[in-house]
């Protein structure tokens, strides 16, 4: 197909210029035919010459100018001049802007790929249409570009003339395109090697939907950084994504998918950027003014005090245009979806009502007898749902399960397809399934195709693992878990050398024997991709059978493990050798934290705690002996582990922690206590350990196949994000060195209080970004590699197969790499140690495969382009798994509050809050009890009544409040009895009077000292970041939600 004409129909038919083709066919009389074609011919022949014919040159094809990228942003405009989005409200005048910023962003002709076949350069190369009978009556009667009340931008398609249908007309009309037509693969994959399209991950704004990001998965080839200069210096993760404006770019994509995106000039990006923020900027402004009526409407008597003060002179205030938003560098528009995102099932709520806001385009393409699907997700589409396929229609508070099914380009909403009804939120069993369905979670059992992949029970190791392996059964090996865990897929052990240097093993469950490439086990296990833990129960990636027995590392049997063993120097620490692996192991006992702690601070292991011993022979209980050795294994790691942790971050490590939950169940599964999360030593020593195993692996199967790893890599932080953060900590002294890693870790050291540390290193979780997987072939320099936190140049997933898909495919890159290069790779690399020790087991690594030699690259490793999807697909479900383990914690957390809550005379749970922040409109805030943050806005500080949620039984009211930079005043007042009558003579009472006549004043350059002395009845507090308040906990069942309140007067709890 010629590539001109495919691009010249793709406008016709996508954009509306002169597009006679794809408008309504009428059927009329052939006189009134014969009118209309000799009054056509009247109004061209009134248009001037040049109107009339074109200028040789004038032509998309014989300008020099790529007509792929002309047609592409024509069509991108003139779908944003016609379409109007749901939510956006945006004025016609954004379209106009729109279509003249993409008509502006051209591209040389000589930029397009010369091996696309069919592809044409010549003058005026068009393809001749084929004449149909449709065309004898489709006339189209055009007003002229100057005729009054007619506005047109140059080069734009001419309104019709409105004209009647005939009664008579049989052909039903030729819907209208809404969005662009997706361009087809083969297509997609010629332009992204010729360079002009690029590939990424789709992000939407959750907080203004009509905003959209892309960020590149891949480094962008020379040829695409040729054509596009500015992707020169762009480094995946840690570079501006490119920003889609509007829905119409967005194309039809929606959150985390793959798409493929054409950039535009700077010039035509912020062209679209403002007439994108011009919808957007007003519903702000919108909010901005409801604010300032909730403050107006308040009593009388709550003034800001900081009007007086400032000069005749002072600065207007701040609109939401004036704002300085943030200008993207890099804006382009999706062309097509190479791989739409998995999860297609949202919830939502069913409504026989049509969408409210409506364009005269849109409202043709709603079909009659559909539902409209209201997502919960603000990100997500507004859908439509066929009515016959909901067997009972659900009341309009009930939430529903849809997935979402095709989106054509002539529909506005995509179509989705009736799953189930969820019932009315409130109930925990309830939310828990809202939460499993929003987030992808699956609940359904492993299917049989999937269950016949498994072995047959009763199972044990065939005998040629047992020829084949290293046997350790003998070794003093045991886990370390949570007392409820019951995939155990990590084991430890220790043991001191003649040399005096000690041998330090990780054994890892062997998860890639029983989930071989390419079954359908392995399939479902790529799906679920990890296992996602609620607060009642886990929903595992693999079937019980293999994470609760044969993968798991239980005490007292045989199982197979991927062995990783140092021999380390004990004075520093330091790894001499290292030994990979295939193994079987017995673990002796399986200890808790608590068990673990307790040996480390002088105690013994309990009688009562199981532990067993191999002979060679048999399993039989552990001797005193083997006991003896276990506690001298939690000492020697406890010991190594802090001579490690203490190395790590002098070298640079970073670790920001923040509140985590526990919760302690009744036999109904409702909360009946919450406490936060404590991290011991017996933690962090097998953190440790953790740690250097996923580093060593990622230096074999990096050193071994460079282009066909499976890494782990974390970007630096959001400067701007960090660079505001850092201007909040110096209004308090508080300086943060944000030059490294370490630096901004050895600021935090710094700061000797607690509290105050807690709270700082909540306020820098913010700019830190997320650590995703990548393959090692998508990204072309080495050193974007590195792993930002723990300031290590390689790391992997090693440690956890059960629960990790990622895990799975970096063990047979492992086994892979021991049966070609065996235990001998790169002697010279400078992050692999010297791969000899007399100590390790003997056994030949070549010998402990699953696969041929020959085989095992075929067999074993995907393709580069495969373990790219394979780290997408784990990024997504590990951000969803968060996702959900977080909202099941907010869940039992409001449900464990609502039961506190009734059992004191406050309308919630009265608690201890920290403020991170003082704003002109606000105070943030975070909890350290509950790890709840938020934003105390000043208009709702109080009620209408000025009065605030009391913690001594007296009724406070604030009586105004002033905002100076970084520090806010609040004056109160101790409502008095309704039995005593204020004296106006009191100076308490004169003092309250002359405070409340101050006037409001809304800048930033408040100089007021409130005089207010501190009595039994008025208080004045001005707050600072740091500053500890009493906040009043109000939870919402339904959604699940809390409100956080002020409370007064301040209780030091």
């Amino acid at each position: 197909m010629d590539l001109n004409d495919n691009q010249h129909n793709s406008v016709n038919d996508g954009s509306g210029l002169a597009d006679d083709r794809s408008r309504p066919e009428l059927s009329m009389p052939s006189e009134r035919i014969h009118q209309r074609h000799l009054l056509a011919q009247d109004t061209a022949q009134s248009q001037p010459r040049h109107r009339r014919h074109r200028k040789k040159g004038s032509n998309d094809t014989a300008n020099h100018h790529d007509p792929v990228a002309h047609t592409e942003l024509r069509q991108a405009a003139a779908t944003n001049n016609q379409q109007q989005s749901v939510t956006d409200g945006q004025s016609s005048h954004q379209g106009k802007l729109a279509a003249a910023a993409l008509s502006s962003a051209e591209l040389p002709q000589n930029e397009l790929p010369s091996e696309l076949p069919g592809s044409k350069h010549s003058q005026n190369h068009q393809r001749p249409r084929k004449q149909t009978a449709a065309d004898t009556t489709n006339w189209r009667l055009r007003k002229q570009p100057n005729e009054p009340g007619t506005s047109q931008a140059p080069g734009s398609a001419m309104q019709a003339v409105s004209l009647p249908k005939p009664l008579h007309a049989t052909q039903s009309p030729v819907p209208r395109k809404v969005f662009a037509e997706h361009y087809p693969p083969k297509k997609v994959t010629a332009l992204m090697n010729a360079g002009l399209l690029v590939r990424g991950v789709m992000r939407i704004n959750p907080k203004n939907p009509t905003d959209a990001y892309v960020s590149l998965d891949e480094t962008p080839s020379p040829l695409a950084q040729r054509k596009n200069p500015e992707l020169q210096s762009y480094v995946v993760g840690n570079s501006s994504d490119i920003y889609i404006c509007g829905k119409d770019s967005r194309n039809r994509a929606i959150n985390s998918d793959v798409v493929a995106v054409k950039l535009l000039t700077r010039k035509a990006g912020h062209q679209l950027y403002k007439a994108n923020r011009m919808g957007y900027d007003k519903r702000m402004d919108k909010i901005t003014a409801q604010r300032r009526a909730r403050l107006d409407r308040m009593a009388d008597n709550v003034k800001n005090v900081n009007a007086e003060a400032a000069s005749d002179d002072a600065p207007e205030p701040q609109t939401s245009n004036d704002s300085g938003a943030h200008m993207p560098d890099l804006f382009g528009v999706v062309v097509a979806i190479i791989t739409p995102n998995a999860d297609r099932v949202f919830v939502g709520t069913l409504s026989n009502r049509l969408p409210a806001h409506r364009d005269s385009r849109a409202s043709d393409n709603i079909p009659l007898g559909m539902l409209q699907f209201k997502p919960l997700d603000p990100v997500v589409p507004l859908m439509l749902v066929p009515k016959d396929s909901v067997p009972e229609i659900p009341h309009h508070k009930d939430v529903c399960a849809v997935r979402m099914e095709s989106w054509p380009e002539t529909s506005k909403y995509p179509m989705a397809t009736y799953l189930k009804c969820l019932g009315q939120r409130g109930s925990v069993e309830i939310e828990t399934e809202l939460i499993l369905e929003e987030n992808g979670v699956s609940t359904e059992p492993f299917p049989p195709t999937v269950l016949r992949c498994l072995p047959k029970t009763p199972w044990k190791i065939p005998a040629t693992e047992l020829k084949s392996r290293t046997d350790l059964r003998t070794a003093c090996i045991f886990t370390i878990d949570p007392p409820t865990a019951r995939d155990l897929d990590d084991a430890v052990s220790c043991q001191q050398l003649p040399n005096g240097n000690v041998l330090i093993g990780v054994h890892i469950a062997d998860v890639s024997f029983f989930v071989r490439p390419r079954t359908a086990l392995d399939s479902m296990a790529q799906q679920r991709a990890t296992t996602t833990y609620m607060v009642q129960r886990a929903y595992p990636m693999l079937p019980a059978v293999l994470c609760e027995d044969l993968c798991s590392l239980n005490p007292g049997v045989d199982r197979l493990a991927f062995s990783v063993m140092w021999e380390i120097e004990p004075e520093s620490a330091t790894v001499c050798s290292t030994w990979f692996g295939r193994t079987i192991i017995s673990s002796a006992c399986k200890l808790s934290y608590d068990d673990a702690q307790h040996v480390i601070d002088g105690g013994h292991l309990a009688e009562s705690l199981a532990c067993f011993e191999h002979t060679g022979v048999r399993v039989a209980p552990a001797s005193q002996q083997r006991r003896t050795d276990i506690e001298a294994s939690v000492l020697w790691f406890f010991h190594l582990s802090k001579i490690m942790r203490k190395r790590r971050f002098d070298d640079g490590a970073l670790s920001l922690h923040s509140v985590r939950l526990s919760f302690d169940l009744d036999d109904s599964g409702q909360p009946i206590g919450c406490r936060t999360y404590d991290i011991k030593d017996s933690n962090r020593l097998i953190e440790e350990f953790m740690l250097l195993a996923n580093m060593s692996v990622a230096a074999r199967i990096e050193a071994c196949f460079p282009d066909a790893a499976l890494l782990r890599r974390h970007s630096p932080p959001l400067e701007r994000r960090l660079d505001e953060v850092c201007r909040q900590l110096s209004h308090s002294g508080i300086n943060i060195d944000t030059q490294s890693a370490g630096a901004i870790s050895r600021s935090i050291q710094d700061i000797t209080d607690p509290a105050i540390r807690y709270t700082v290193e909540e306020m820098l979780i913010s700019p830190m970004q997320r650590a995703a997987y990548f393959s090692t072939h998508a990204v072309a320099d080495r050193d974007d590699y590195r792993h930002y936190a723990l300031n290590a140049p390689l790391y992997t997933h090693f440690t956890s197969p059960i629960r990790r898909y990622a895990d799975v495919v970096v063990h047979r890159t492992l086994e892979a790499s021991l049966a070609i290069y065996g235990n001998h790779v790169s002697a010279d690399h400078p992050l692999l140690p010297p791969y000899f020790s007399p100590y390790f087991p003997q056994t030949a690594a070549a010998g402990s495969l699953t696969t041929s030699v020959n085989d095992a690259r075929a067999v074993l490793i995907p393709k580069p382009e495969a373990i790219a999807g394979i780290a997408h697909q784990c990024n997504l479900r590990k951000d969803a798994a968060k996702k959900a383990q977080e909202a099941s914690s907010t869940l039992f957390l409001v449900n464990y509050l609502t039961a506190a809550a009734l059992r004191m005379d406050t309308p919630g749970v009265i608690t201890q809050a920290i403020i991170t922040k003082v704003k002109e409109n606000g105070i943030s805030f975070v909890t350290p009890m509950f790890g709840i943050d938020g934003i105390i806005y000043m208009d709702r500080m109080a009620d209408r009544k000025g009065q605030v949620v009391s913690t001594d039984g007296r009724k406070w009211k604030l009586n105004m409040w002033s905002v100076k930079p970084a520090s806010v005043t609040l004056v109160w007042k101790a409502v008095p009895q309704p039995s005593a009558t204020p004296d106006a003579s009191d100076p308490e009472h004169q003092l309250a009077n002359m405070l409340s006549a101050l006037v409001i004043d809304d800048t930033k350059h408040s100089v007021v000292e409130l005089g207010c002395n501190d009595t039994a009845e008025t208080i004045t507090q001005t707050l600072r970041i740091f500053d500890k308040i009493s906040v009043c906990i109000i939870p919402e069942t339904s959604p699940p939600s809390v409100t956080v309140k002020l409370a007064m007067p301040y209780i030091n709890n």
